[in-house]
């Protein structure tokens, strides 16, 4: 180490390329693959926190960086994601007390969804937690759905085309033509919120057992993202969800689109 060399600095970016290479990590694991102490590294944390660098996930309590570094081994992250969970997880922590189901927080990243926090873990109904920044069927779930409904039709058809020949994220998973799907895109734009396609069944098991209902989140005027609020399909339809809770998970999405409207430009 020359006299030019900044211990703390060195060490931070150290934690950042750990965090970067993984995908996420745990204290421990930055603890074990860099040597550094525990208390050193939860105050480089909470320094990198504070600059909004690296984030801390409600869903499974792992740190995500919100920065592009080349060093990256799994699906890279968002532009933007660390702002979106910045500004909507406080407002769903309330939603969430509120209706006591949990909400996820999703964003439009390519021809698909990407799940970036949910607060499951803080709802008192003990649901499949998912797999955070999973990318998700755009077309087969509440999300993509009703982010999809906010879109001109060119567009629409647009993403269909990037995702063909995609055997889980396009549209030919479901057995579904254009046509079909539109008349589905309609039903979405009436009701005023997403749910999920009859055959889906989520991401990452065979049947995760769950529903959902969906509003889009707004930037700048365009589709951004979607919340949900998710609860067991066994326990309850997407109408009678939206009859008890629409409402405030409206009031949410506009709190949240207001929000990000408030930070960076177009």
């Amino acid at each position: 180490m020359t006299d030019l060399t900044n211990r703390s600095l060195e060490r931070g970016i150290t934690i950042m390329e750990i965090i970067a290479r993984n995908g996420d990590a745990t204290l421990a694991e930055l603890h074990r693959e860099s040597g550094i102490p525990k208390s050193t590294i939860r105050r480089l944390l909470g320094t990198l926190q504070a600059r909004r660098i690296v984030r801390r996930s409600i869903a499974d309590r792992k740190y995500r960086i919100n920065i592009t570094l080349n060093i990256g081994a799994g699906a890279p992250v968002p532009a933007n994601a660390g702002l979106l969970v910045d500004v909507a997880i406080p407002v769903l922590t309330e939603l969430t007390k509120y209706a006591g189901w949990p909400s996820d927080v999703q964003m439009i990243d390519g021809y698909a969804m990407r799940f970036i926090d949910s607060t499951r873990p803080l709802s008192p109904f003990h649901l499949f937690r998912g797999v955070l920044n999973i990318a998700i069927n755009m077309f087969g779930s509440a999300t993509g759905q009703v982010c999809l409904a906010r879109m001109p039709d060119d567009k629409i058809l647009d993403y269909i085309d990037r995702a063909t020949g995609d055997e889980r994220l396009g549209l030919e998973r479901f057995g579904l033509d254009r046509n079909e799907f539109f008349g589905i895109i309609g039903q979405t734009r009436e009701r005023g919120y997403g749910v999920r396609l009859r055959q889906y069944r989520g991401e990452t098991v065979v049947d995760d057992r769950l529903s959902a209902i969906a509003v889009p989140v707004l930037r700048f005027g365009r589709p951004f993202g979607a919340i949900t609020l998710v609860f067991p399909r066994s326990l309850s339809t997407p109408d009678e969800m939206a009859k008890s809770h629409l409402e405030s998970l409206l009031a949410a999405a506009s709190q949240i689109s207001g929000d990000l409207d408030h930070y960076g430009s177009e």
